[in-house]
């Protein structure tokens, strides 16, 4: 085998993981903002029904009347059900381990681009890149394991945001829309 032919093989492996770095940030990022959203609508949901469970509970010093009550105990449930399910689960904290999550991603991102960019400019052998390659590789791997589980609707507005039509499947087009020009395999 040519010694170009051994960049292209390793060039085609570090693009293929470069894609799937940028697919699994992209996904990372959109299921924060999806807790994040969750947050900022259980909060309000929660403001607003300790608020008006208030106001029902002091309209009942100047009124009797059974509507106020009923509603008073409804919103008082919601109030209560949108508390507990705060203590259930910490959306701050999702938040942030898939924003830690996603800054992880986007530093082996950077890294690969830096292989990319050693393949292209070829003054370093191949089994030295590879050796890179491998190392980064391995702390892929590290991130991928600590990295926390993510739904389907984060992998879907992740493809609606990278303009993706196949899962994990990426054409050589999709990842040169990734990459600087000067790093593209056709720039």
């Amino acid at each position: 085998m040519a010694m170009d032919d051994n960049y292209e093989v390793i060039e085609t492996s570090v693009r293929d993981t470069f894609a799937s770095v940028v697919w699994s940030h992209k996904i990372q990022e959109k299921q924060a903002d999806i807790y994040s959203e969750r947050f900022k609508c259980l909060e309000t949901a929660k403001i607003l029904s300790a608020s008006l469970t208030s106001v029902g509970l002091v309209s009942l010093v100047f009124t009797d009347q059974p509507w106020i009550k009923l509603c008073s105990a409804l919103i008082s449930f919601v109030s209560v059900f949108v508390s507990t399910f705060f203590k259930s689960f910490d959306l701050q904290a999702m938040v942030s381990q898939h924003k830690a999550a996603a800054n992880n991603l986007l530093e082996v991102r950077d890294q690969l681009k830096l292989i990319l960019l050693q393949i292209h400019l070829k003054q370093e052998n191949v089994q030295a890149i590879y050796k890179k390659y491998e190392g980064v590789v391995q702390q892929l791997d590290k991130v991928y394991t600590d990295a926390p589980n993510t739904t389907d609707k984060a992998v879907t507005r992740a493809r609606e945001a990278l303009n993706v039509s196949k899962d994990n499947t990426f054409s050589g087009d999709e990842i040169d829309s990734f990459l600087p020009i000067g790093l593209r395999k056709d720039g």
